[in-house]
């Protein structure tokens, strides 16, 4: 039962987009062998919010 909960809430965090700035890290640590110079979280959802309001794609709002 533990798992399934873990999974559900895992399975969430993805589809809203929370775990993007992880995925981000991931991303950025793989492609410069480091995390040093990545944006930290407040910059990352910044420029992600900014990016949006500039090509808001298939938003509702």
């Amino acid at each position: 039962m533990r798992r399934g909960g873990a999974w559900l809430l895992w399975y969430l965090k993805e589809i809203m987009g929370e775990n993007a700035y992880i995925h981000y890290l991931e991303s950025y640590e793989r492609r410069h062998g480091t995390r040093e110079g990545a944006m930290g979280e407040r910059e990352f959802w910044r420029d992600v919010t900014d990016e949006q309001d500039r090509n808001p794609k298939a938003r509702c709002c």
